[in-house]
């Protein structure tokens, strides 16, 4: 079994890990970036977009909501959003590190 099925948070691989995890997962980076782009309001996803995520365990249900779309049109306003969110949250994955918080502190607000 695949390692990165397991991960809870992608987030948490290294660059390097991630340009690992885009290779192994070619061929569902081929099909899910071709699906995202029909999927997706301007500025589509770039080719170094991480479709691939679709095809891992912490984004099954968003690639279970998205497998039968084949334009924006068809996807409720929830979801739409679900991937307008994916697509802005991963923009960068596959090219920095930096901004991300893996595992954001808790809002402490005082009494």
């Amino acid at each position: 079994m695949d390692t990165y099925d397991f991960l809870a948070d992608p987030r948490t691989l290294t660059l390097a890990e991630r340009h690992s995890a885009r290779d192994q997962y070619d061929r569902d980076q081929i099909d899910w970036l071709t699906k995202l782009r029909a999927l997706a309001e301007a500025p589509k996803p770039d080719d170094d977009f991480p479709a691939f995520l679709l095809a891992t365990q912490p984004f099954a249900d968003l690639a279970r909501k998205l497998k039968k779309a084949s334009s924006r049109s068809q996807l409720t306003v929830d979801v739409a959003d679900e991937v307008d969110w994916f697509l802005t949250a991963f923009a960068d994955y596959l090219r920095t590190e930096e901004g991300e918080e893996v595992f954001p502190a808790a809002t402490h607000v005082p009494c």
